[in-house]
């Protein structure tokens, strides 16, 4: 047994007081003479035998009485821990979309929520963990609080995360019991397998509420199958898991305007692909809806489509006709322009510039590319198959690319593709076997600075390769495209890398970017220093990062905004174009880790699937049982047995 207030029990020292008193007889007693005093004697002897017992239990009661008192005040427990025992309760609870399913008893996250403010009486410290908050030191009031305003989140922690950030909160007091407890569907994405718990040293309960039903239908992707001057096709993926389903209502609308509507049928855990035709002459505030009672999140997919804008491009030198159809009208707004009839301030408008075949680089117009890179623009440089070295090395010094150190003469293939360049990333479904390997028979031998390789020639010299600057890039090819020196334009690969040069100078926005990762959105527009460009919709207001140019604002967002929908890119409150965001549709895919079998062998990790079964178990472990309430009763049952013995008892 255990005192809240031991100090009180020094009251019983008191006790003592009335134990002196009754052990003397300060009552003195009236002499009356009798002539026979024979029965008298014999009465006395029995009355006082009478009176002392009495007197003895009366006193017993009274002492009980008051003990019970003190030790009640003394506030007395029985406790499953050591009084000196401390605990910390680290709680995570997963609020992703995929918590949305269905369980046994409903929505997941609602019947988890409830069970924990239902079960949980702890009233030690407390620290909540969620997908995108942390709430320290609560109790239990404030905590049932935060779980009652919980809501989605678009974010997902790893498992590793959410481990950093439980250990971030354990005390270091040696007193306290640090005790983490995970509650999530152990979806496959949040990679628990990747997470060595071998040296945990805090218990940990895991919590997995898979849902009752691993049913799921979602718009997956949307993207333009074909587009002219009339008309854009759209084609949207329906994902489907564990569903056969015939005629699936799809629907597609402008803003609030129903504008197409058609169904598919599903076929268990295959994709199916409807399409949509629209105007291609007007901006489109697209939504495709489908109807499913399992996640919600993913039935809506928002996208917007704008009138095109187009990048510019100039090449600077020789005319060729191959650029301007990798450069199309559509896409582009390209000129060629040689050296005398150059207007160097048109170049600052520009996305990209590509030096083409120059024998010679102009100081003037080394300087104007300076000024241009410095500002977020792109250079290709081709050159020719008879340069001025020096001038070259001039033109590359100044913008701190490196230099050229000779020219080779050498019969050499063109073999290596670098295909996780960013260039080439979506160039190729697969790594080419069976190649015509392009040919040169001469190229510049360069030292270039941070450069990558994009292409390589066979002695692994570099052909093609992109130096990265802080806000542009410059694209060097090592030799001239010139049919005397390479064959390099009769090859596939010249129209993926210069086309993507260009569009890779200016990003033209997406039809949709997603929540949680990290997108880029370049404006066309020129803004003061004090001014900054803001995202905006009905319910949510935000300033992203942001770095301005000379010609655009290039927008960062990574966890904001926290909603999908439309948003509004405003400059001074004037919107300059619409955007559109969904949520990450990898929670769509209900796939979940079998965590039984992965931490069957840790010996500091419990596994559960009852949210309330663990609480139970987590609330004997911190139960305290007051005694308060038993020893006031026994105050009272002893001064009712001192009034019965003061009633009945006769002397």
């Amino acid at each position: 047994m255990h005192y809240k207030h031991p100090e009180i029990l020094y009251a019983l020292l008191l006790l003592i007081i009335p134990i002196i008193i009754h052990l003397f007889q300060l009552q003195r007693f009236k002499k009356t003479p009798f002539t026979n005093v024979k029965f008298l004697k014999r009465i006395e002897l029995k009355s006082r035998k009478s009176s002392q017992l009495k007197k003895w239990l009366i006193l017993l009661t009274r002492l009980l009485v008051f003990t019970s008192i003190i030790i009640a005040f003394s506030q007395p427990y029985f406790s499953n821990f050591d009084e000196h025992q401390e605990y910390n309760t680290i709680l995570y609870l997963d609020n992703s979309l995929s918590m949305q399913a269905k369980g046994e008893r409903g929505e997941i996250l609602k019947k988890v929520t409830q069970d924990i403010i239902e079960n949980f009486n702890s009233t030690k410290n407390i620290s909540l963990i969620t997908n995108d908050k942390i709430f320290r030191n609560l109790n239990n009031k404030s905590l049932k609080n935060e779980l009652l305003r919980l809501t989605h989140s678009a974010n997902q922690l790893d498992f590793k995360s959410i481990l950093l950030k439980a250990n971030q909160l354990k005390s270091t007091e040696s007193n306290t019991l640090n005790k983490i407890i995970l509650i999530s569907d152990y979806q496959s994405n949040i990679d628990v397998k990747k997470y060595d718990v071998t040296n945990v040293n805090s218990p940990i309960s895991l919590i997995n509420v898979t849902p009752k039903k691993i049913q799921n239908i979602s718009i997956d992707t949307l993207f333009i199958s074909n587009q002219n001057n009339q008309n854009i096709t759209l084609k949207v993926v329906i994902n489907n898991t564990n569903i056969n389903q015939e005629n699936v209502a799809i629907s597609l609308f402008n803003n609030t305007i129903l504008t197409g509507k058609t169904t598919s049928s599903l076929s268990e855990n295959t994709p199916s692909e409807v399409e949509f035709k629209i105007s291609s002459e007007e901006n489109f505030n697209g939504k495709i809806v489908i109807e499913d009672e399992n996640l919600q999140f993913d039935n809506t997919l928002f996208f917007c489509i704008s009138k095109p804008e187009k990048i510019n491009v100039i090449s600077i030198g020789k005319n060729a006709n191959y650029l301007s159809k990798i450069y199309t009208k559509s896409e582009f707004n390209f000129s060629q322009k040689n050296l005398n009839s150059l207007d160097y301030n048109s170049i600052q408008n520009q996305n990209l510039v590509i030096l083409n075949e120059l024998d010679n680089i102009p100081n003037s117009l080394t300087n104007t590319l300076k000024s241009f890179l410095e500002n977020g623009g792109n250079i290709c440089v081709i050159p020719s198959q008879n340069i001025s070295i020096e001038s070259y090395n001039v033109f590359l010094n100044k913008l701190n690319l490196g230099s050229i150190s000779s020219q080779v003469k050498n019969d050499l293939k063109v073999t290596t593709i670098n295909y996780d360049h960013p260039i080439l990333k979506d160039v190729f479904e697969k790594k080419v076997q069976n190649f015509q390997y392009p040919s040169i028979n001469q190229y510049y031998k360069t030292l270039l600075s941070n450069s990558s390789k994009i292409i390589s020639l066979e002695n692994h010299e570099t052909f093609i390769s992109e130096i990265k600057k802080q806000k542009g890039s410059v694209y060097w090819f090592a030799s001239s495209l010139e049919n005397s020196v390479s064959n390099f334009k009769n090859s596939p690969l010249i129209v993926p890398i210069l086309y993507n040069f260009g569009k890779f100078s200016f990003k033209i926005p997406q039809l949709y970017y997603t929540n949680g990762l990290e997108n880029t959105i370049e404006i066309k527009t020129q803004i003061q220093k004090d001014e900054v460009l803001k995202l905006k919709n009905d319910s949510e207001e935000f300033i992203p990062i942001q770095q301005v140019f000379y010609n655009k604002v290039k927008i960062t967002t990574t966890e904001q905004p926290h909603q999908n929908g439309f948003y509004n890119i405003l400059r001074n409150n004037k919107s300059l174009r619409n955007v559109a965001y969904n949520y990450n549709r990898s929670e769509s895919e209900l796939k979940y880790s079998n965590i039984t079998e992965l931490f069957k062998e840790s010996e500091n990790i419990s596994i559960s699937n009852s949210v309330k079964e663990t609480f139970i178990n987590l609330n004997k472990q911190q139960e305290i049982k007051s005694l308060f309430k038993w020893f006031l009763a026994l105050a009272v049952l002893f001064l009712l047995l001192e009034i019965l013995i003061l009633k009945f008892f006769k002397v």
